[in-house]
């Protein structure tokens, strides 16, 4: 009974349809949780993970269809006891890399979404032989690029009703299908779309006449410093005019006050008191008296 277990598991596992296999099994098996590791070997990570598998309940449904079905002779080989033409999974170290190059691009989207570990297909069979593995993982990794997709228009558009989480999407049980939400949401990002130009549009407006209106106050500006440099370069004239003829009127009193002090035998220092006095009676009223009645 042995030997038709561990010759017949290859053929027990190609025959197990994929859908029934991820409703019934992945309960109890070791899903995907971390990257295969590219620089360990490939082969051994499938080892570790199918010896897990195999105490599993999943195991036992795998394998007898239930462990009530299960009889004491019987055994679930371990990965080590399968001869190589038996084994579930290739051996061949090429299709090992490739498909772990697929495998890990699926397993981050698991990670990032967050997706239930139930619901993660296994690591042994991401290298599964005759299954259409690499199908498989092609299909579900495109599918969560749209839910991961989907969940990012969310927050971009500020959705406020709840939607499903990443798992409910994935495995098509939410409320709302994600075929409904991506239909929802393309007429909500053309909306956005269209809100964001006009938005764009008004700001363009805004700005040219923001730019106007700065135009045109530094021109009055411009007039505003040229008038007022012009009034100051008048006012500059005149008071130079004005100190001009000052120092006219200043200077023939002053001759008219040394010819007047000579004729009635003033000393200097007294006529530099007096002059000291005009000057300061012409600063208070602008106007030159001196001490004697002479015409200017």
């Amino acid at each position: 009974m042995y030997i038709k277990s561990l010759t017949n598991t290859r053929l027990q596992i190609k025959q197990l349809k994929t859908k029934n296999y991820t409703k019934t099994y992945t309960k109890n098996i070791i899903m995907a949780t971390t990257l295969i590791d590219t620089r360990k070997s490939i082969m051994a990570q499938i080892h570790e993970n199918w010896n897990e598998f195999r105490t599993t309940e999943g195991a036992y449904e795998l394998m007898f269809g239930g462990r009530q079905y299960y009889e004491s002779q019987q055994k679930i080989p371990s990965a080590e006891e399968f001869k190589k033409s038996d084994a579930p999974w290739t051996t061949k170290q090429s299709v090992l890399e490739k498909n772990t190059v697929h495998a890990n691009k699926l397993i981050r989207l698991y990670i990032a979404l967050n997706i239930d570990v139930a619901y993660r297909i296994p690591i042994w069979q991401f290298f599964e032989i005759g299954n259409g593995v690499v199908g498989r993982i092609k299909e579900q990794t495109k599918l969560l690029k749209r839910v991961q997709k989907v969940l990012k228009l969310e927050q971009e558009l500020e959705v406020h009703e709840p939607l499903p989480n990443a798992t409910s999407l994935f495995r098509h049980a939410g409320n709302l299908s994600l075929d409904e939400i991506e239909k929802d949401f393309k007429v909500k990002v053309k909306e956005a779309k269209a809100a964001a130009k006009a938005e764009a549009k008004a700001a363009k407006k805004l700005a040219a006449a923001q730019a106007k209106a700065a135009k045109a106050a530094a021109k009055e500006a411009e007039k505003l410093a040229a008038a007022q440099a012009k009034a100051a370069k008048k006012l500059a004239s005149e008071q130079a005019k004005v100190a001009k003829k000052l120092d006219n009127k200043l200077a023939k009193k002053t001759i008219a006050l040394l010819k007047w002090a000579q004729a009635n035998d003033f000393f200097l220092e007294d006529i530099v008191d007096l002059l000291g006095q005009q000057v300061e009676s012409a600063r208070s009223d602008n106007t030159m008296e001196t001490i004697i009645d002479i015409s200017a």
